[in-house]
């Protein structure tokens, strides 16, 4: 699958090669309607483009927050949808209840890595409530002596390193 090759590109300092696989996977599924661009199975695509969007940093920054928005409106789009549907939800999508959550910790968890790459003492508050929301919705999945969590704690604690050094 290109999400998961790309998230080994990113480990391995090849955040470009991720990005150009990613966007152009992406690109070509809403090419060959696979899904729509409002598509909730994208949302693992948008992170990683998210992700190494922030990784480059700098003007970047930007379209990192942009995948994140686009993400968070398509998550918001089908929750409010399911909603609607009632307790029955829709067979039509390949996500299930578990990856929809797993997606909401995931959007807190890059928007407080996003707020915590801008690197402005305004942001930090904003990257504490991200990144504690985030946490805790792991924590409810995974409890919180996991290994799955090793990654938000670290993004938790550069921001207090960071703190102490303003």
């Amino acid at each position: 699958q290109a999400v998961d090759l790309a998230k080994r590109h990113i480990i391995n300092g090849q955040i470009d090669a991720a990005n150009r696989l990613v966007y152009d996977k992406m690109t070509g599924t809403i090419k060959d309607k696979t899904f729509m661009e409002d598509s909730i199975e994208l949302l693992p695509a948008y992170f990683v483009l998210a992700e190494a969007n922030i990784c480059h940093g700098g003007s970047r920054l930007k379209k990192a927050e942009e995948f994140l928005i686009a993400a968070y409106w398509n998550l918001l789009k089908y929750t409010s949808e399911e909603n609607e549907k009632g307790a029955g939800g829709s067979d039509d999508t390949l996500v299930t209840k578990q990856e929809i959550e797993q997606y909401r910790a995931c959007i807190n968890k890059m928007f407080g890595r996003l707020f915590l790459a801008q690197n402005r003492p305004e942001t930090h508050k904003k990257a504490l409530e991200e990144l504690s929301q985030g946490i805790f919705l792991e924590c409810k999945e995974h409890g919180p002596e996991s290994i799955f969590l090793c990654s938000s704690y670290y993004y938790m604690g550069e921001l207090f390193r960071k703190e102490d050094s303003i």
